[in-house]
């Protein structure tokens, strides 16, 4: 049995994705996918637009064999930490032969030499490194530029790209957590990360392989169809230089654009579900600004934190708020980031103590198709963590870490269900939402 790891958000699932599964089991030569999935929070500090559930049910009716959960406290980190989970996870499972990522080059070759500059830091890299610290460069700052001067013009340009940096992040951890898992990459076909113009499937012109980003967007327009993007009718959130889900220049799209830019079992589901943005869970955090008591917060800098207390008392927007705050040094993702730990309380400690302790300290199952269950009796030989499918049975199965990390999830996941239920959606209990199970051949629903 060969089984190939997905490390996804499916934020939310797309052409891409299922253009990913597909291809990812080819290039992997792979009888089962596994798909790690952020749960209710995405990496870009914010939470997902539709609930875990309803995207765990879009990948398994899409081709994904089985969906584990990415915790809060890893699927709103940095890249190197977002990675480094991921990593972890496939490695405790034991059964999983390989992590299969899309990348905007294609090429494993450049992504792993830079990895590997990464994991070893020759001593050119960390002469450099040095004087860039010297020089009053942030750490990260200082260890782009020395990576830099240690790499060819073409490997430079494989920086300029989000998901290439992601995918040396994969292979860095592979190298520096000693993992047996081979790596294998697709080229990203279709839109960059940040584009929201529409295009095109290739050699497909009823089949847009559009970005997650221009999905949300449109979602976020809150018309059915939806209408064009003028001054008139800007998208919501409110744009912003850097934000990831906008564009400055208008769009018009069509009334069947979500359509054709989803499959058809997954537009089905997002017709019916309620989906949530950033700007939701305003007042929450407006709340917990004006509370105070921040010390500790991941992610939450003094500089930040400064900055925040100057307009703490103003009842702004989530988005405007980012806006206000961020700086050149600040990016609107770092604060996103900061700002949504600072609502779920979540400490730059407790996630220190999940990596000395390996970072992926049990797999909680999502979901999972009737016709893999051979592939769950497989990790369950095979797997160095407990595989949880029930939370009654985890004060049995996890340790005081594990717990907490599980205990820290939950907590989230129910903030998440409250915001969504007042805005209409239905609010899924942790304890009694059962694991997705769906039957060979149909669609699924949480």
């Amino acid at each position: 049995m060969k089984i190939v790891g997905l490390i996804t958000e499916y934020n939310p699932f797309h052409n891409g994705h299922l253009y990913h599964i597909r291809k990812s089991k080819e290039l992997a030569g792979a009888d089962y996918c596994i798909a790690l999935m952020s749960g209710s929070y995405v990496q870009r500090g914010a939470p997902a637009i539709y609930d875990k559930y309803v995207r765990a049910s879009m990948a398994l009716s899409s081709g994904a064999d089985l969906v584990l959960e990415m915790p809060v406290a890893f699927s709103t980190a940095s890249a190197r930490e977002f990675a480094s989970y991921g990593v972890a996870l496939f490695t405790a499972l034991g059964a999983v032969d390989s992590i299969c990522f899309g990348s905007e080059c294609g090429d494993i070759a450049p992504l792993s030499r830079i990895a590997g500059l990464l994991a070893d830091e020759p001593e050119e890299f960390s002469r450099t490194l040095k004087e860039c610290l010297k020089q009053g460069m942030t750490y990260p700052e200082a260890r782009h530029q020395a990576l830099l001067s240690s790499l060819s013009p073409d490997e430079q340009a494989v920086l300029a790209s989000p998901n290439n940096i992601l995918g040396i992040e994969y292979i860095r951890a592979g190298i520096t957590l000693g993992s047996p898992l081979r790596f294998h990459t697709i080229r990203r076909e279709g839109q960059a990360y940040h584009d929201t113009a529409l295009l095109s499937g290739i050699g497909n012109p009823d089949c847009c392989l559009a970005s997650a980003s221009a999905i949300r967007r449109i979602v976020a327009s809150g018309q059915n169809p939806p209408l064009p993007f003028t001054s008139q009718n800007p998208p919501i959130p409110s744009a912003s230089q850097d934000s990831p889900d906008l564009a400055d220049s208008p769009e018009t799209v069509t009334a069947d654009a979500l359509s054709s830019m989803v499959p058809a079992c997954v537009h089905r589901i997002i017709t019916r579900e309620q989906p949530i943005f950033s700007d939701d869970f305003s007042s929450i955090l407006n709340y917990r600004i004006m509370k105070g008591d921040w010390i500790g917060i991941a992610d939450l800098t003094p500089e930040l934190d400064a900055r925040i207390r100057k307009n703490a008392l103003s009842p702004i927007s989530f988005e405007k708020r980012i806006q206000e705050l961020k700086t050149r040094q600040l990016t609107y993702t770092r604060v996103s980031r900061a700002l949504l730990h600072l609502i779920l309380d979540l400490h730059e400690s407790d996630i220190d103590i999940y990596k000395e302790n390996g970072y992926a300290l049990y797999a909680r199952v999502l979901g999972f198709r009737k016709d893999s269950l051979p592939l769950l009796g497989v990790l369950k030989r095979s797997a160095c963590i407990p595989l949880t499918t029930k939370l009654a049975d985890a004060g049995k199965l996890l340790d005081g870490t594990a717990l907490s990390m599980l205990e820290q999830e939950i907590k989230a996941a129910h903030i998440y269900q409250m915001i969504r239920a007042s805005r209409g959606g239905i609010f899924r209990n942790e304890y009694t939402q059962g694991v997705i199970v769906c039957d060979t051949g149909a669609e699924c629903s949480p």
